[in-house]
This record gives structure tokens, sequence and C-alpha cells, in this order.
């Protein structure tokens, strides 16, 4: 089993990634092959809806760093999707590469991603549920359309300094088990 993460935060190491690097640690544990994609270093430009990618038989009709990605997204069997709360919404980096996931809707790019698990993880500062429910909300939507199974989500709050996260060795722990219950 192959499972890819997509790294959205803009702050290298942060909070958001120590969490995704925990499950993916979890996951290399249960046997799963394991990738970790840092958006962050990616030209990925944003989606302007030409809608070339319905009319020809490349994936989009731009050539950036996203068009690599298709492949990477087809071949994995797990999808991460790791963001911090920027805003009650994902990072501009991830809603990017998000918002460029149209080729998947295509008739011939439906197959390709349709019954993938996915998992969510997200960080924020401020304490409570309410600032991660529209981010979560949009996620949600996201994965139904794309036919996408949302087979888990680790939700932090409370951890907006960098390092913050390594306070709650609880989420550290659940990051570890959510990976670790993937079967490679």
């Amino acid at each position: 089993m192959k499972v890819t993460a997509f790294l959205g935060s803009p702050r290298v190491n942060g909070n958001t990634d120590m969490l995704t690097m925990k499950l993916l640690d979890g996951a290399k544990q249960a046997g799963c092959d394991t990738e970790a994609v840092a958006l962050r270093r990616l030209k990925i430009r944003p989606c302007v809806g030409c809608e070339k990618c319905w009319t020809k038989e490349r994936p989009c009709a731009f050539h950036d760093d996203m068009i690599g990605l298709y492949e990477t997204i087809a071949s994995s069997d797990v999808l991460v999707f790791a963001t911090p709360v920027y805003w009650y919404a994902p990072t501009a980096i991830m809603k990017a590469f998000i918002d460029r996931l149209v080729p998947f809707n295509r008739p011939q790019g439906r197959p390709l991603i349709e019954g993938k698990d996915a998992i969510l993880i997200t960080a924020y500062e401020e304490e409570g549920p309410t600032a991660a429910e529209p981010l979560l909300r949009m996620f949600d939507l996201s994965f139904e359309y794309l036919g996408v199974n949302l087979v888990d989500r680790l939700v932090v709050d409370g951890v907006g300094s960098k390092g913050a996260v390594l306070e709650k060795p609880e989420a550290l722990d659940r990051a570890f088990e959510i990976g670790r219950k993937l079967k490679g």
C-alpha cells in the first residue's frame, strides 16, 4: 500500500508537518510505502477554470509541478491532506493543490481517484473546534465530490507556535496510530 502525504504548510517542520511525519512513521511500521510531498517547494499555479482538462488528453493546460503530482495521486492508495488552518480554511498552497484536482473529475480521470482513502490532518492556534469547522466541511464536500473515502482525521487545536504540538504527545501518538492502522 502506498501512502502519500501532501504537506500544505508553508512552515518547514511546523506542527502540521510533525503530525504528518508521525503518521507516516506509523504507516511505515505497518509495512506501507510512504511519501511526503511538500507543496511549499513546488510551483503550482491556481486553476483558472479554462476547462481545457475536459477537452484535451492532457490533464491540465498548465505545465507546472502539479502535472507530476497527477501520477503520484493515481498511484497512491491513501492520500493524506495536511494543512494548518489559515483564516478558517486551508493554506493558499493547499487550496491551489485542491483546485487543480479538477482533472480527476473528467470521465477518464474519475477512475484514477474514486474509491481511494483519504486522511485529513489539521492543526491551528485557536482553542476549540469552531475555527476548524469551515475547513473540515470543505474537505468533507471535496472528498465526497471526488468519490474519495475519508477514513480518519486528526484535528489539533491550541498549537500556534512552531513546535507547540510537542507539548501534546497524545496528538502525536494518535497520528502514529492512524498510520499504524493502515495495512501495508
